[in-house]
């Protein structure tokens, strides 16, 4: 027996599939990309995204001789695909990146307070989210909108070309700013305030339900069983929540890949829109449970910089020596805490700030610093970063107690310690690095009854690889750095403020 997973980037898809107990089978990935025809436009194309994942399920289906016994879907947010009656694209996807909406969001409040949408949501307003894109076509294309029928985020887009239905799961429907998230269903005040019905929107399901079952011919296309389910997936960062073993009040994943993102479990307990207020959105998991996404844009991208801007030599070594460039790093990185400090800003500020203008900034530099420790000290940034938004969050309610790391930074175990020393909480790797891919095939397996729940599949298939516990030495040293690193964002925006 077998199952399968589907995780749509913006940059390309995978799938993947594994043995009912986790065990990796096979897997295939494919790209596509995104364009801007206009500047400050970015768009992906549907139909590109949907060619790409029946390429990479039938290649990854036919690696397997066991029967697949579901699929279900990861994808990012925010974009959607808005279809007609006989399911063609109307128009290609705005991605979150793109401008359009920010006219629609001021429209938008003269007819509903930012407040109540922070507490009917939780989320704070922004043309990020799809609901002020929708507005956007209403407005400046109505012969495209009033052929819409469906607007599908991709999650749900893959489900409906694999079976003609027309679903999503509560995860990314809170990604539209159009989801009462404590009630979990589309909000009829805010759709009202925005001119648009909930007609338009698929039905909202909880993640990991069985909601159809694919299309027989296009089973037989993709080498796939005529019977097999369909199960609802979620948010990429809920995913990799999932597939990392996160589920008690008080864990958090920390998601190390090109952003750095962490994902605390919460009660309905805490303040919807004192969070919204400080950029955290609201987004339900399992069993009554929430989590927010506390990210930051320069995690992986940071080292990327490093690597080519530094590491020329590294990465030649690495190509002769058939070994990762970031192992040569780790292995040369400076042993101890630095005194150097690296605001992570190199493209603009996520949370808690949100400021796309800001810059990066690295200070204690002396005549002794070299690559050992520049490295060491991006390392270093990037977890003050961090410990940033869980200070943030903690005075907000949420309270994290420890943390489960997954993604590809987590392979760096002097990373870990950084991150464990400066939180000063302990840190678990977990074994399955690709937490998103294993997270999925978490929720086709309590779907379709291989589990009674998802805590007992997580039990099942996540494995711990290593703890990673402070230091108190390390501990002290970093308490110091980082009540001087907690000025350092106010600091360079003063400095580098231009009228």
């Amino acid at each position: 027996m077998a199952l399968m997973g589907i995780d749509v980037g913006t940059t390309g898809v995978k799938c993947t599939i594994t043995d009912n107990c986790g065990n990796y089978l096979s897997d295939s990935y494919a790209e596509y990309h995104t364009f801007s025809p206009v500047q400050g436009y970015f768009e992906l194309n549907p139909n590109d995204v949907w060619d790409s994942t029946k390429k990479v399920i039938k290649l990854a289906a036919s690696k397997v001789t066991e029967k697949i016994l579901g699929v279900s879907v990861s994808s990012f947010g925010e974009s959607f695909v808005p279809i007609d009656k006989n399911g063609n694209v109307l128009m290609n996807s705005m991605v979150y990146t793109d401008i359009r909406g920010v006219g629609e969001i001021k429209d938008l409040l003269l007819s509903i307070s930012e407040q109540e949408i922070m507490e009917r949501t939780g989320l704070k307003a922004s043309s990020t989210y799809s609901l002020p894109k929708i507005m956007w076509i209403k407005k400046n294309k109505p012969e495209i909108f009033n052929d819409i029928w469906k607007i599908l985020l991709y999650g749900s887009y893959i489900l409906y070309r694999l079976g003609n239905i027309c679903t999503i799961d509560y995860t990314l429907a809170a990604r539209t700013m159009s989801l009462n998230v404590e009630k979990k269903k589309w909000d009829e005040k805010i759709l009202a305030a925005a001119g648009l019905t909930e007609s338009i929107f698929p039905d909202v399901y909880p993640m990991g339900t069985i909601v159809g079952t694919i299309n027989k011919e296009l089973a037989l296309e993709l080498g796939l069983p005529q019977d097999m389910p369909l199960v609802t997936g979620a948010h990429d960062q809920i995913c990799a929540a999932i597939g990392s073993g996160t589920y008690k009040i008080g864990e958090a994943m920390d998601g190390m890949g090109s952003v750095d993102c962490i994902a605390p479990i919460f009660s309905v307990s805490v303040n919807t829109e004192k969070l919204a207020e400080n950029n955290y959105a609201m987004v339900p998991y399992i069993d009554d449970k929430f989590t927010t996404y506390a990210y930051i844009y320069d995690g992986g991208t940071l080292l990327k910089w490093y690597r080519d801007t530094f590491g020329q030599e590294e990465s030649r070594l690495a190509a002769e020596t058939n070994s990762s460039v970031y192992d040569i790093f780790n292995s040369y990185a400076a042993k101890e805490p630095t005194e150097i400090l690296v605001l992570p800003h190199f493209s603009g500020s996520a949370l808690p700030y949100m400021d796309p203008f800001s810059k990066g900034a690295m200070i204690g530099l002396d005549s002794n610093t070299n690559k050992a420790k520049i490295f060491r000290a991006l390392l270093e940034g990037i977890a003050y970063e961090l410990k940033i938004n869980i200070e943030k969050m903690e005075e907000n309610g949420i309270h994290i107690d420890s943390l489960r790391a997954c993604g590809g930074g987590s392979r760096s175990d002097i990373w870990l310690q950084i991150k464990a020393d400066i939180f000063n909480k302990e840190i678990k790797a977990v074994k399955i690095k690709e937490a998103g891919t294993l997270g999925v095939i978490i929720m086709t397996g309590f779907a379709v009854g291989l589990f009674p729940s998802f805590e007992e599949a997580m039990n099942s298939l996540v494995k711990i690889e290593k703890i990673f516990a402070p230091n108190p030495k390390n501990v002290d040293i970093y308490n110091k750095n980082y009540n001087k690193y907690k000025g350092l964002y106010a600091s360079q925006k003063k400095l580098l403020e231009t009228d």
